[in-house]
């Protein structure tokens, strides 16, 4: 049965509603007057963290694979009409478990859910058939250095539970997003979509109807 869908804005979309925007999915995690934190319901691709040796900075988000991939998700936005304003920009703290600032805080329009995060909001989270990345290093080389595995990033499994892994392994890139308030998205109308009175008991509909004129 096809889906009915109306318009909205993202201010009225409850917290934890998918919504549909940009030709995507997205789950929106919160709000507050800057705009709408809003995560992609699916994994757009799959990847290694990292390709290749950076012994400086082995796990810093910034001088990851995925950051380019990102910035041509969001370049690919533009080129199709869609205004840069739309995507506010976001603070992303790179601070490692221990909460060491090494790599600092990151400033983009299109990026990676934190562990913070993800254990703030892991209860409106979808849960997807693959692993996908988070923005936090397990630990950094020169603030962590007796931390092991400080070439290690933080993930989510299938089974929403997180753990931390070797940063060339392939797991999937899920964008985190702060969209305006007032952006025009769509949602499943509830209401209409696959509602037929056959499927009311004929006991129920007489008692509405009998409700409704004793009334």
């Amino acid at each position: 049965m096809s889906k009915i869908l109306k318009s909205v804005t993202l201010g009225d979309v409850k917290n934890g509603g998918i919504f549909r925007a940009l030709g995507k999915e997205f789950v929106k995690l919160d709000a507050d007057e800057h705009g709408c934190l809003v995560l992609a319901k699916d994994i757009w691709t799959r990847m290694p963290f990292r390709d290749g040796d950076d012994p400086e900075c082995p796990n810093d988000l910034r001088r990851s694979e995925i950051m380019p991939y990102l910035g041509n998700c969001l370049a690919e936005f533009t080129k199709n009409g869609t205004p840069l304003s739309t995507f506010i920009p976001l603070r992303i703290d790179l601070q490692d478990t221990t909460g060491q600032n090494e790599y600092g805080i990151f400033e983009v329009r299109i990026g990676l859910l934190t562990l913070r995060g993800y254990g703030k909001y892991w209860r409106m989270i979808p849960k997807v058939d693959a692993p996908w990345w988070l923005a936090t290093p397990y630990g950094t080389p020169n603030c962590s250095p007796y931390t092991n595995n400080s070439n290690y990033v933080w993930y989510v499994s299938t089974d929403g539970s997180n753990y931390s892994i070797w940063y060339s392994y392939s797991c999937g890139v899920r964008p985190v997003l702060c969209f305006s308030s007032a952006l025009l998205v769509s949602v499943e109308d509830e209401r209409e979509a696959g509602f037929s009175l056959s499927d009311v008991p004929l006991d129920d509909l007489l008692a509405e109807i009998k409700s409704r004129t004793e009334g």
